[in-house]
Order: structure tokens, then sequence, then C-alpha cells
């Protein structure tokens, strides 16, 4: 029999051995509840991760998919998050407002964009913000959008991207998994307000239910945040930012060039307008390369690569009022055409006639131009005729309103005959408009002769319609598929190049040889790469990291493209310069032989 004094120190031992095993138990379950909590918020992340970029991918695509579209009046711009009124409505939901206060927070417009419904880990609908100038304000409210959204102050889109953690202009857009709903601690961290989330199904629906401190704030200002503390912070977000959105868009936008503007530029100065014949066509010069914040834009003899001539001189784009009513702006030229010297003058065709001319003036550098004499035997016809300053410097259309005016005085019978003829115009070698009015004369009833009076107008063109950058919504309209052209400003994106053979200069008919005087793209698929009338550079966003606008061709074009050897090379970010990277110029051939 064991003493007593044993019996207890075994029975000591063994709680001992109890208590030890009872705490390593507790560890293990411990340990494994933390690492499966560890795991479970892993994977919460993660599903998040892939939703977000999901639908990421879905927005940037959507957006270079309207871009490209005809019509498009405000292409790049992002749509706005759903409509409030559509929460809980299972056959609207997800459908975007047309218009939105800026910057916007709301629901993420899957069924706009395209996709499924996008939820998060929770089971909750993915969240939006949009920035300020990349979306519509207003139904009368256009973006303006280009690839200096990224490096030029003036513009609202680089202005009004959003500050994410702290940093300026690091996203034009936000989407956001709200996570579940939970009780925010007070004054947890600064931007972080208490709240104990509730969304009842059939609303109302706040911000502040699903998104955390300076996500919430209400109204919505441009500062946002991805990350906060655990007690108050359940967000999980993706920033979209701008030049994760330009490429899409100017390639849409170089497509869009092509489809539209180029045809419109080929057909500018096409036969058998303009005192041309036969197949002969002809491209204005352009305007030499500068600044295209401050450029006029207006073409210059001689000069064959640089800015598009679009400088324009009746209305001012937008606006509907005269251009020099118009806001400053430097294309504006309101003398851009007018007559080029003292008079007009006056011809006939026919055999012993005599023509004693009285007199002929200008009614102003815009104004009317008229002759005044008399005429004694039969002509046949009477031409009064005159030359127009930079026919060939800018993108001019016939002004089908524009008459002239024939008036005649028998100075035996008394009779006057008017009529109002229209007038003709032909686009000069130097780069002049001839404009002429051509009438048959009545014969005279005697001797004494016919009294003739005619005029012919100062304005025979007008501003073609692509220098209009007015929405086809405006009144008057301009032509609806190219308003965008101008008033987003991409026209002070594309580098504008013609053989020689094609100007105004050239000898008629008009024509380039390949491997000679043509125009070349080197890399140019398919061939030939050689044979190039007229094209367009589109520069893309800055890649030196110059700002924007400048007068420094090197910080709109890659390479080649900037010493006017022409070149497509893959569009890339990356650095590599014996591979020709960066790079993202896209080219658009306007004419080829």
């Amino acid at each position: 029999m064991m003493p007593r004094a044993a019996v207890r120190e075994r029975g000591v031992a063994l709680l001992a051995l109890v208590a030890v095993i009872g705490l390593a138990a507790s560890w293990m379950l411990v340990s494994r509840l933390y690492a499966e909590s560890g795991g479970i918020e892993a994977a919460r992340k993660q599903r998040n991760a892939e939703v977000l970029n999901r639908a990421k991918q879905a927005l940037i695509g959507y957006v270079a998919l309207q871009a490209s579209k005809s019509f498009e009046d405000d292409p790049g711009r992002l749509p706005c998050p759903e409509a409030p009124g559509y929460f809980g409505n299972p056959a609207n939901e997800g459908q975007a407002a047309g218009t939105c206060t800026l910057p916007a927070v709301g629901r993420f417009p899957w069924r706009t964009i395209g996709t499924d419904k996008l939820v998060d880990a929770s089971g909750e609908p993915l969240w939006y913000v949009v920035a300020s100038g990349w979306a519509k304000p207003n139904a009368t409210t256009n973006t303006v959008i280009n690839s200096n959204c990224a490096s030029d102050p003036t513009m609202a889109c680089y202005g009004g991207q959003l500050t994410v953690d702290g940093a300026p202009r690091a996203a034009v857009a936000l989407i956001i998994a709200p996570g579940p709903a939970f009780s925010v601690a007070a004054n947890a961290a600064a931007g972080c307000s208490a709240r104990n989330q509730v969304r009842p199904p059939g609303g109302p629906l706040d911000v502040r239910n699903y998104l955390e401190c300076e996500n919430a704030s209400v109204p919505a200002d441009a500062a946002f945040v991805t990350s906060g503390p655990v007690s108050s912070f359940n967000d999980q977000a993706v920033a979209v930012a701008v030049a994760e959105l330009l490429p899409g868009i100017e390639a849409a936008i170089a497509h869009r060039i092509e489809r539209e503007v180029a045809p419109v530029i080929r057909a500018v100065y096409n036969a058998p307008n303009w005192g041309l014949s036969g197949s002969d066509r002809v491209y204005p010069y352009a305007a030499p390369f500068g600044d295209p914040s401050t450029s006029s834009f207006t073409g210059s003899a001689g000069t064959n690569q640089g800015l598009m001539p679009l400088a324009y001189m009746e209305t001012y784009p937008g606006s509907g009022a005269p251009c020099a009513a118009g806001p400053a702006e430097p294309r504006c030229n309101p003398t851009l055409v007018q007559w080029a010297n003292a008079a007009p003058s006056v011809s006939h065709t026919g055999v012993g006639v005599t023509l004693t001319p009285f007199g002929c003036w200008y009614s102003g550098p815009t104004g009317t131009g008229d002759c005044i004499g008399i005429y004694t035997g039969l002509p046949t016809s009477l031409t009064i005729s005159g030359p127009q300053t930079n026919g060939a410097m800018s993108l001019r259309q016939m002004n089908s309103s524009a008459t002239g005016y024939a008036w005649f005085f028998d100075l035996t019978t008394g009779s006057n005959p008017s009529s109002s003829p229209s007038p003709t115009v032909r686009l000069n070698n130097d780069g002049t408009f001839t404009v002429s009015v051509t009438v048959t004369p009545p014969a005279p009833a005697g001797l004494a002769g016919v009294v003739y009076w005619l005029r012919v107008p100062g304005n025979a063109t007008m501003d073609h319609g692509l220098l209009d950058g007015r929405a086809s919504s405006a009144s008057p309209a301009p032509p609806a598929a190219t308003s965008w052209f101008i008033r987003n400003r991409w026209h002070e994106l594309a580098y504008y190049a013609v053989a020689p053979g094609y100007t105004a200069a050239a000898a008629a008919p008009r024509a380039c040889t390949a491997g000679t005087d043509c125009l070349t793209i080197a890399n140019h698929t398919p061939p030939p790469a050689n044979d190039k009338r007229a094209l367009l550079l589109l520069a893309g966003r800055s890649i030196n990291g110059s700002p924007r606008p400048s007068g420094t061709l090197t910080d709109y074009l890659e390479f080649g493209n900037a010493a006017g050897a022409f070149e497509r090379q893959p569009v890339s970010t990356l650095t590599d310069a014996a591979l020709k990277k960066p790079f993202n110029d896209r080219i658009v051939i306007v004419d080829s032989n």
C-alpha cells in the first residue's frame, strides 16, 4: 500500500499533465481558427480582386467600343453610375443614368456595360465612382476627352481626376466591392464616421450603408481611399487610371478618323468643282507645326507637313455666333478669304465687241465686287471675276446660297433685264481662288449699246462643315458624323502630310510616283508602302513625360514620325530603343495611288 504522500504527488502530477495537454489543445485550436480565418479573408480578397478586375476590363472595353461608334458625340466618356431609381428593380437595375452630378458615386452599371450582375464575395453588387470631366453632367454639356487628358492642365478631364490615397489625379474611376454591412467604429481614423450600416432590401440606397470613410462622403468629393483601419473599413477597390483608358480610346479615334474624317478631306478639293477636271484632286497646304493650343491652323504655301489647315472665318464653333464675336480662339480669322487686289475685272467673248468700263470696286475686303460699264456689239458672254486669298490654306466648301447679280439697260429701248446667276470658283496654282460670274448679255437694240452692272459675291465659299465642333443636337446642326473631331480637340493631335504632287502648285492632273515623290510609310502592310498621297498621324498620350500642349514635335510623335520619315510600329508602353519602344503613334492613310 502506497503512502498517502506518494498518492498525493501522483495526483498533482496527473493534474499538471492534463493542464499542459489542455493548454496545448487550446493553442492548437486557436492557431487553427486563426489560420482558417486568415485563409477565409485571403479567399474573400482574392474573389473580390477577380470580380473587380473583370468589371474594370469590361469598363475599359465598353468605353473604347462606344468611342468607335459613328455619331457618338462624346467619345471617351464613361457611363454614369446606375440610376438611383433602379435600385431593387430587377428589370432596370444596372442601367446607367443618362447624366450625373460629378464626381458621381453609385452602383456599377453592369447592364449598360454588358456584363452579368457582378457581386463581391459577400454577394453585394459592386459600386462605382466616376470623376468630373469624364461623364455627362447634363444633357447639353459635352465632355472633351483626348490624349492630352494625361498632361494638359487646361482640360477638365485632367483636373477632374480623382485623388486616391492622397495621390492627385490617380484615377478617372474607381470600382469598389463594398463587403458585408458592419458597424463602423467611431474616431478610428481621420475621415471615418461611426455608423451601424443597415441595408434594407427596398432602400433607400444610402452610400454610407455600403462604403466607409472618405468613400462615403455626402455629397461626394474627389478624394477616395483603398484602405483603412479594420474597425472602420472593409471596402476593396480598384482604380481605373487615364493611362489605362487612353490606348483603347486612341485606337477607336484613329479608326473613326479613317472612316469619317479622311473621306471628307479627300473630297474637299475634288473635280468637278473648283475648276478641276477629270479625276483631278488637290489637298490643301499644311499649317506650320507649332503649339496646337495657340496655332491659327492656317495653311502656308509650300508647307506639305504640319498641323491640319482648319482655320475658320464665319461661325464660331458651338455657338452659331460670327467668328469674331465668339471667345478668343486662334483658329478664328474673319478675313481668311478676302479679295486679293484692288478691284475685279470684266472680260467677254464674241467678235466685234467693245467694252467701255465705267468702274469696278469692292464693298470691303469680304464684300461684293461690282463693275459697271457699257458694251456695243454682241458679246456671247460677259464675266466679272477677281482673286480671293487663302483658297488652299484651309477647308472651304461652295456656298450654295451665294449669288451674283447682272443688270442691263438698253440705251435704245430702255429695257432693263436682270438676273441672279450662280458664281463659280476656281482654285489657282498659287493657292488663291478666282470667283467669277458669267452671264449671256442681251443683244443691243441699236448702236447706242447696253449699260451693264455685274456683281460677284464675296462669300462664294464658306467654312467646311468639318471645321465646326458643335454637337449634332445643336441648331443649326453641322455634319453629325464629324462634330466630335474639333470639339474634342483631336485636331490638336493630328499631324498632316501631303505629297507635293497633290498640292495646288502642282500641274494638273495631279499625281505622284510611288517610290519617288509619294509619301512612304516604313513597315506598312499590306504593300505597297510608298504610294501615299496624303496621311494623318494621330499622336497618343505623351510618352516622354513632357507636358502638353507643346511646340515640340517630339512631344507628340515618336522616332521617324517626328522627323518626316513615317513609320508604323507596334503600339507599346515598354521602353526599348532598339525595338523603337515606347511608341503610340497611329497612322491614318487619307489617300494613295
